[in-house]
């Protein structure tokens, strides 16, 4: 897998001894999934191991990003009132975003806002696969929320040149996607595409963390891949961009974006969900795009 200046994405992942492994409930919840003989009880049994993760799931059946009237209080009572697959997603997404957590670099780079962007794609790509049917809206929910992934490898194992990207993209200079390939030689979709291999995601999975940055893809010629490119055109489109801000006049939606943006509700109504969600997860209200506020 060679990124756009030569450079062997899978040969970095495999060289790095200090990444992250995917949370070991995170890969048993993702290998659950096409079981047909896993039950809701099983799945509760799996989360319930991971004290931490169960209580950020509560707290998630509690947000506003669902907003039932009855209190959730357990696992169990969570997968039962939301349900298998939404209760999954939730798992895979809080457990990623507990795995990256990071030391606290100067380089410009706010996790804070790589979570929003993250986090907003998944809520976009869920909803309008929910409305396309061209993929299961918990796999775009998913993907949403790794697609940028590779973006946390760069910034953990080339610090330097990261944070003169950083410096780039906030500059207005360029898109953070072109700095960092300029700076480092790789690009973050072909390493998240290497990372998910490595993590052994479905292929589906790897392919839309792959091809996010495509223009090319949309939602009816390519399924999941499209969704995720799609949402992601729709949330950069805003200047929601991952990790950083620029002050920049929004321009006019293109005329498929708009489609995009009806189908999805309206950017302030995935902000407010994306918001939500990211309440939960993390137990406190993080930093929000000041564009948003």
């Amino acid at each position: 897998m060679i990124s756009p200046m030569g450079k062997n994405a899978a040969a970095l992942i495999e060289s790095i001894d200090e990444l992250p492994p995917l949370p070991s409930v995170a890969a048993r919840v993702m290998n659950m999934a096409d079981d047909d003989r896993t039950s809701a009880l099983d799945l509760a049994q799996v989360l319930s191991t991971d004290q931490a993760l169960t209580a950020k799931l509560i707290r998630i059946s509690n947000s506003a990003y669902y907003g039932f009237a009855r209190r959730v209080s357990t696992v169990r009572e969570a997968v039962l009132v939301l349900g298998f697959k939404q209760v999954r997603q939730m798992a895979v997404g809080a457990s990623v975003m507990n795995a990256f957590k990071g030391s606290k670099l100067s380089d410009g780079f706010d996790l804070d806002l790589f979570w929003g962007h993250s986090i907003a794609v998944a809520v976009a790509a869920e909803t309008l696969a929910k409305k396309t049917r061209v993929a299961k809206p918990e796999d775009a929910f998913t993907a949403g929320i790794l697609h940028d992934i590779g973006r946390l490898v760069l910034r953990q194992v080339m610090p330097v040149e990261f944070a003169n990207a950083v410096g780039m993209a906030r500059a207005g200079q360029m898109s953070l996607h072109a700095a960092e390939a300029l700076t480092t030689g790789y690009s973050h979709d072909a390493l998240g595409k290497a990372l998910g291999e490595r993590w052994k995601f479905p292929g589906h999975l790897v392919d839309a963390i792959s091809g996010h940055h495509s223009t090319l893809l949309t939602p009816e010629n390519s399924g999941l891949s499209g969704v995720i490119a799609t949402a992601n055109r729709l949330v950069l489109h805003y200047n929601l961009y991952c990790g950083y801000e620029v002050e920049a006049a929004v321009k006019p939606l293109p005329p498929d974006l708009q489609a995009t943006e009806e189908a999805c509700g309206g950017i302030d109504h995935v902000l407010e969900r994306a918001f939500s969600f990211i309440e939960g997860a993390t137990g406190t209200p993080e930093r929000w795009y000041a564009a948003a506020s």
